[in-house]
């Protein structure tokens, strides 16, 4: 295999299962393990995430592992049943008039969740980096009848967030459900493991610790914490991603069995890949597209999954239809990954 750099532009070249070739356009060259780790060769530095996905196995054809024509898993059709007629018998989740906030809730997960939760008749308050995007959700929400609160700021900013969650509180008049899904995202070097720890990590303890006392107060107060599957399988390199969204999962755990006396439930959801407009693996697809049809070949169902899907994961755990679930980790990734968990 041989991928461009989308960056800098740098040649990485498999030579075997361990050892790549990185080749600079100024004509400088480096021999490294899968890891990032210098063998020999002028250039002593390369990106250990580029590493890893050129030495991952070769994606197999869809059919492979069974001989039999891949048709795959279509994102189902909610709205109606089989006959097209709107239902009016869904399950009843017991979400109507619940507060809930949800942490980074502009775009994508974040946002199809707070979506699912309006839906369901819940008051929603988010966060994000940006004001416009904040914006554009609370119209949106609020034109599925939401009463909305927003606020922009970064959830690493530890006296922000109290104030935030704190404020959010006062202004819905409780909290039922606290979302944790920020994250740092991936990256090389320490600076990736710091944003890591301070963003997937931090905000949810910090966030938790300053909904406590709204969501004790609560008849059916709920967390839930947005980890990955990259906390579950190697997927092809070391790094601080992978690391916090373990930790994420510990955490939670550990809070289940805390909280569970103050009556509040805590669980994760861990997506795999996640494909929508404007999102990683949107990127992934138009810079590296042989990354993205390696991993669109691992998606047992034929595909990726979509925001909604994850979505409508968190939106029932978090509700009281799910009472007895807690210091679960659901996995909602169309078969990516590959583990046996008992």
């Amino acid at each position: 295999m041989k991928l461009r750099h989308p960056l800098t532009g740098d040649i990485y070249t498999r030579r075997d299962a361990d050892r790549v070739h990185v080749e600079t356009a100024d004509g400088r060259t480096g021999t490294f393990t899968r890891g990032g780790v210098w063998i020999r060769g002028a250039l002593r530095e390369a990106d250990p995430h580029m590493t890893g996905i050129v030495c991952a196995p070769e994606a197999r054809p869809a059919s492979a592992s069974s001989g039999l024509p891949r048709r795959g898993v279509p994102v189902p059709n909610l709205s109606a049943g089989p006959s097209g007629r709107e239902r009016s018998d869904e399950m009843d989740l017991g979400l109507d008039g619940k507060k809930v906030l949800i942490t980074a809730a502009s775009r994508g997960i974040g946002l199809a969740t707070a979506q699912a939760f309006a839906d369901a008749g819940c008051d929603v308050a988010l966060c994000a980096r940006g004001d416009a995007g904040l914006e554009s959700a609370r119209k949106d929400l609020e034109a599925r009848g939401a009463r909305v609160f927003t606020r922009a700021f970064d959830v690493a900013a530890a006296d922000q967030l109290k104030s935030f969650v704190e404020d959010a509180a006062g202004e819905l008049g409780g909290l039922d459900v606290f979302v944790s899904n920020a994250s740092g995202g991936s990256g090389p070097g320490e600076d990736a493991w710091r944003a890591g720890f301070e963003v997937d990590v931090m905000s949810g303890v910090r966030g938790v610790e300053a909904a406590l006392p709204a969501l004790s107060e609560s008849d059916a107060g709920s967390i839930v914490f947005i980890s990955s599957t990259a906390a579950l399988e190697y997927l092809g390199i070391p790094q601080g991603y992978n690391a916090m969204k373990a930790a994420v999962i510990t955490h939670a755990g550990d809070l289940s069995q805390a909280l569970a006396p103050r009556g509040i439930r805590v669980n994760t959801v861990s997506p795999g890949p996640i494909f929508f407009e404007g999102g990683n693996w949107e990127m992934i697809k138009q810079a590296m597209p042989k990354i993205y049809e390696a991993a669109l070949a691992q998606c047992a169902i034929g595909r990726m999954g979509s925001p909604e899907e994850v979505a409508r994961a968190v939106v029932f755990l978090a509700s009281p239809a799910a009472s007895l679930v807690t210091g679960a980790n659901l996995v909602v990734d169309g078969g990516f990954t590959k583990r046996v968990a008992y």
